[in-house]
């Protein structure tokens, strides 16, 4: 790395650049990358280096204050830019792309459906992992993908999209494995997603919340920010400790514990009978002449 490439290590914008780089690197160590800005933001509050906004409060910070979120992003952009880490490193789950490539013939179709099929592990009913937030998701997906189950995020209070997308997938059976914000608004958040898919499917659902519990936060003794809620009249000012507060890797054990407990059978066992069987469907189709 050349540090050459970094502001000047004296500079607010350069301090923070080596700081975020560093955070990158014990992440890509501890095998937590990709990772999004979140997290990085989440790791550096927790460890004093930066400071939550306050609803109301100016963008220009005064040279005794603690970077904000901004300062994060701007560090992460520049590392990126100056190629000091790489773009993919990164996820953002904001923005997706549709669409697909198509085979040129059937038969290489075919192919490519027998080589990417999955066997389902969970026997129609795989777990919903439900996040609050957008965050959790871009890094809880590889995760999801490797134990082939359901994910998605609320983003916050949702309607149609849980009556729409979500709630057609609930079967009895289905455990929902719940992570969000342990503050007022989060709790509000949690009882109307919960409220609302269960008004959907016609019973209670077996809904489980992993993250973020007070046991969680007394345990770990994590520091909370404050919040202020406009909704109230006066505004409702609240403590409140958001879930990428528990750091990346936490959260991504937490989850594969909850799932590894619910698995009918070793995922090692069904990947095996899946190899099997994808094996002797290509030998069909090359002994066919495909």
């Amino acid at each position: 790395m050349s540090v050459r490439l970094l502001s000047g290590e004296h500079t607010k914008r350069g301090r923070m650049q080596r700081i975020v780089l560093e955070l990158l690197a014990e992440k890509e160590h501890r095998g937590e990358i990709p990772t999004n800005g979140r997290f990085v933001f989440y790791e550096l509050e927790q460890r004093g280096l930066v400071r939550k906004s306050r609803q109301g409060e100016s963008r220009r910070e005064r040279a005794d204050e603690l970077p904000r979120e901004q300062a994060v992003t701007d560090a992460l952009m520049w590392l990126r830019e100056k190629g000091l880490v790489p773009y993919w490193w990164i996820v953002d789950e904001t923005r997706t792309l549709y669409g697909y490539d198509r085979p040129a013939t059937v038969a290489a179709a075919v192919r490519e459906a027998i080589e990417s099929v999955e066997v389902d592990p969970w026997r129609g009913e795989a777990p919903l992992v439900l996040c609050e937030s957008r965050s959790l998701v871009g890094v809880l997906r590889e995760l999801c993908d490797e134990y082939r189950c359901l994910v998605a995020a609320t983003n916050g209070q949702a309607g149609g999209f849980l009556r729409t997308e979500i709630a057609p997938l609930l079967g009895d059976m289905r455990p929902v494995l719940y992570l969000g914000d342990l503050d007022h608004q989060g709790a509000q958040i949690e009882e109307n997603t919960r409220r609302v898919l269960e008004h959907e499917v016609g019973f209670g659902l077996d809904w489980r919340r992993l993250a973020i519990t007070a046991e969680q936060v007394a345990g770990r003794k994590l520091a909370p920010i404050v919040k202020t809620d406009a909704r109230y009249r006066p505004a409702l000012v609240h403590e409140a400790w958001e879930t990428e507060a528990l750091t990346q890797s936490v959260i991504v054990q937490l989850v594969r514990a909850a799932l590894e407990a619910l698995l009918p059978e070793p995922l090692a066992d069904v990947l095996e009978r899946e190899r099997a069987e994808r094996a002797g469907w290509l030998a069909r189709l090359d002994g066919g002449g495909g």
